[in-house]
């Protein structure tokens, strides 16, 4: 194969880890990226002894798929994993309260009614939905109650995925979680018969980030030497023609004929450049919503706060009415995130929660976060260190049937030989599930370049054939 018979675009963790993919099979691949960096959102900043997180501050992993990619990449040595003693709190009636992640300690957690409590105990009995579509509301109300949706559920759905659990999916955004309803009639059912048959464990999992942050992932991938990068280059044209995709660039002469085009892009990019080939698939990409964001991180001294800070920060919920979804304690998570002495927090402002948000000033958004801090981890002072990255596209938002969204993407896609989608308003948000997806990718690309190879040569075989018959 060729150079130019495989081009990705767009250099984010989709996109790297599709290359990276095919790199590991023996497949060349040309990356364009129009940004001067790698990543995507993903950047880790060294501010004086501060590590910051631009998105992602960790990759939580429960995939074998993943742990061999890290293996394979030289990064296993590197890792820093979260400590398992660190406990995670939730804001409740104004105060930090511990969150329970093992279901059994969940059901009798102080945090929940003794109705609550029952109906936790008791979900195995609940018979299975008939709906076919619900959203996250709908799904975890029916089976886990209000009291469990808005204390929980909600949080982790605002402060992680920036979404809102009253639009969004249930069946796309908590795919684990139904997926055991529908095999096993109850959540508790099927984590219960998982763990007896030694199947995968759904509610075991690995935190980690690296020595170097993120960022480390991204330089690793991308340095693949298979992987042929270039920068300050956009995708200005594309169209089919010959059995393949025509690609122009804006960076010099760059035009490329190739078999397999990867468009790794936000889908409002993705769309734009889709729309004359095809106006529908340009259509159902371009119509996907996103969410805003700001990542506010503040440094202290650490005498500056009452708090022992011996968990991994804490979520929000809506009914709080605080200025931020979650904030974590990056000091605390990993070491070496702040210098001697200092605590590095981040707070997540806005998402679909509080889009308006995303318009606040710098001013704004420290006075609002560092007055809720002050009432929650007793908080004294202002912050030494402060920086603000943002994102007017943030995370897509799994709203609607998206399933059924999913779907017609799929089938508009089998109309064009050779082109794929691989971003994460595709197969889930995290890093987990852009890396994973990204492997499925590139074994669809090296399956259908092994066809073509097969055919190609049962081709020779048989002109090699009528040719000695003929002599």
């Amino acid at each position: 194969m060729s150079q130019a018979e495989v081009l990705v675009i767009g250099a984010g963790i989709s996109g790297l880890s599709t290359a990276w993919w095919l790199a590991q099979q023996g497949i060349p691949v040309e990356v364009w990226e129009k940004a001067p960096w790698l990543g995507g959102k993903i950047r880790t900043n060294n501010h004086s002894g501060y590590i910051t997180e631009q998105a992602a501050s960790l990759l939580v992993n429960f995939r074998p798929e993943i742990d061999r990619c890290i293996a394979a990449a030289g990064l296993t040595a590197s890792k820093q994993s979260r400590g398992r003693d660190l406990s995670r709190y939730v804001v409740h009636q104004g105060r930090l309260a511990e969150m329970p992640m093992q279901l059994g300690r969940l059901a009798l957690s102080p945090l929940w009614s003794r109705q609550t409590k029952l109906r936790l105990l008791t979900e195995v009995l609940m018979p299975r939905s008939r709906q076919p579509r619900e959203s996250v509301s709908q799904f975890i109300g029916r089976r886990w109650g209000s009291e469990v949706l808005e204390s929980a559920i909600e949080p982790f759905i605002a402060g992680t995925l920036a979404s809102d659990p009253d639009h969004a999916d249930a069946r796309s955004l908590l795919p684990r979680l139904t997926g055991l309803e529908q095999r096993y009639g109850s959540i508790a059912a099927g984590i219960f018969i998982n763990r007896i048959i030694k199947r995968r464990r759904v509610n075991t999992s690995e935190a980690f980030s690296f020595n170097q942050g993120m960022g480390e992932l991204i330089n690793t991938l991308s340095r693949h030497p298979l992987i042929k990068l270039k920068t300050h280059c956009t995708l200005d044209e594309m169209h089919f023609q010959n059995g393949g995709w025509h690609a122009q660039a804006n960076c010099g002469t760059h035009n490329r004929h190739i078999r397999h085009l990867v468009i790794s892009t936000p889908a409002s990019h993705a769309a734009d450049l889709l729309f004359p080939v095809t106006p529908t698939l340009s259509s159902l990409v371009g119509d996907i919503q996103y969410a805003p964001l700001s990542v506010l991180h503040l440094g202290f001294d650490r005498a500056q706060i009452r708090h022992p800070l011996n968990g991994s920060g804490f979520l929000t919920a809506r009914r709080e009415r605080l200025s931020f979804n979650g904030n974590l304690w990056m000091s605390s998570l990993f070491s070496a995130r702040a210098p001697s002495g200092k605590v590095l927090l981040t707070s997540y402002i806005g998402g679909a929660r509080h889009p308006e948000r995303f318009g606040w000033h710098d001013d704004q958004l420290i006075s609002s976060v560092t007055s809720d801090l002050k009432r929650l981890i007793g908080l004294r002072g202002s912050p030494e260190f402060i920086h603000v990255d943002r994102h007017s596209q943030a995370l897509p938002l799994y709203y609607g049937d998206y399933q059924r969204r999913l779907a017609a993407i799929t089938e508009q896609l089998g109309q064009w030989p050779g082109l794929h989608l691989v971003a994460n308003y595709r197969g889930g948000v995290s890093v987990r599930e852009r890396i994973y997806q990204g492997m499925r990718a590139a074994q669809l690309i090296s399956q259908s370049t092994e066809s073509r190879t097969a055919a190609a040569c049962n081709s020779d075989d048989r002109v090699a054939t009528l040719t000695t018959a003929h002599v």
